[in-house]
């Protein structure tokens, strides 16, 4: 390192043996030795030295545009009103049955017909209650397919989310957006943030109005941020709209176990700490468990599968709760960091 016409070097494998002028220097703050010299011991007129001029400030990041050729063809494919049937193969995946939540099919005669659209929104600019259409994924139809779902090229998943329920307001050409009114999210309403689209109906279909027994437990609204590494810019959204303050919000990650490195878990409690939310995870040894394989684990009997997501939604606690529970995830993470490796789940799928 130079700084102020010193050199200083630090040695990170033992002793630092240099020949004069070099001079044993302080302890670098891990413990290194270190060994400095000066323009002056190397007989350089400070004077004469030119000083490189400053960089110019770098702006802000700005929000990637979106892709106008992707969001007319979503908006298009949306428009065609093509509803699909209650037993579209993605809602009964499993042999489990979630709510349509609003999503619609490619129509007839496009390339993907039958297809699943899943529109992504994104926050008009950071802290904004308005959002924009910015993309989309596609659940297929063939779900004997791996992966069944794609990200549809030209998207921006960055930030991004399905809103679930899904409301035909949100598709306005507005170059404000859409406002998320309190006739989508209610004053008393929940939020609950998953990865994928599919866990995020189970959780819709077990915790709305209609589907709570005698109307108790809170109306609750979903968030799918298609993929674990996106939910900490969701959360970062979620505190600085001011939604966070004032709506309970709720993580409910995968289960994901040391074979995945644990990505899910550690994501869902960074979100978590950074919006004061919590996080939901099952209680079990079953890799990549999530709410809808809670209801595929009472497929005969809907509604005690349903009255399971929703005790699961009501057990989330406190991130530094959970994080102390699975401490075995953060070790991971540590070993990896050493080896200089991170790795991490692609939930949404690859881009076509």
């Amino acid at each position: 390192m130079i700084k102020d016409s010193i050199a200083v070097i630090t040695s990170h494998r033992g002793g630092v043996d240099l020949p004069a002028p070099w001079r044993a220097g302080r302890e670098a703050k891990d413990g290194s030795p270190t060994a400095y010299i000066t323009a002056r011991d190397l007989g350089i007129d400070l004077g004469s030295i030119q000083h490189a001029p400053r960089r110019a400030s770098v702006p802000a990041a700005v929000i990637e545009p979106v892709d106008e050729a992707c969001i007319t063809g979503v908006r298009a494919a949306w428009n065609a009103k093509a509803f699909p049937r209650d037993d579209h193969p993605q809602f009964v995946k499993g042999g489990s049955w979630v709510h349509s939540c609003g999503l619609r099919e490619f129509p007839l005669g496009h390339r993907h017909a039958g297809d699943l659209i899943a529109p992504l929104f994104r926050p008009t600019t950071p802290g904004s209650l308005s959002i924009e259409l910015c993309g989309a994924q596609q659940l297929l139809r063939d779900t004997s397919k791996t992966p069944d779902k794609y990200i549809v090229a030209g998207s921006r998943p960055a930030g991004a989310f399905v809103p679930l329920p899904l409301r035909q307001n949100f598709f306005t050409n507005s170059k404000a957006g859409a406002a998320l009114g309190e006739d989508w999210l209610p004053p008393s309403a929940r939020i609950v943030v998953t990865e994928g689209v599919r866990t995020g109906q189970a959780v819709r279909t077990a915790t709305a109005g209609w589907s709570v027994p005698c109307g108790h437990g809170k109306d609750t609204v979903v968030l799918a941020a298609l993929a674990a590494n996106n939910l900490p810019a969701v959360a970062r959204w979620l505190k600085s709209s001011g939604l966070a303050a004032k709506h309970e919000v709720v993580f409910a990650t995968d289960n994901d176990l040391a074979k995945s490195n644990f990505i899910g878990i550690r994501k869902a409690i960074e979100a978590a700490e950074l919006c004061g939310g919590r996080v939901a995870v099952a209680d079990n040894q079953k890799a990549g468990f999530d709410a809808h394989d809670l209801l595929k684990e009472r497929k005969h009997d809907l509604r005690a599968g349903m009255a399971a997501v929703r005790e699961f939604i009501d057990s989330a606690r406190a991130p530094e709760q959970v994080r102390a529970d699975r401490a075995e995830a953060f070790e991971v993470r540590q070993q990896n960091q050493s080896r200089g490796k991170e790795s991490g789940r692609q939930d949404a799928g690859l881009e076509r």
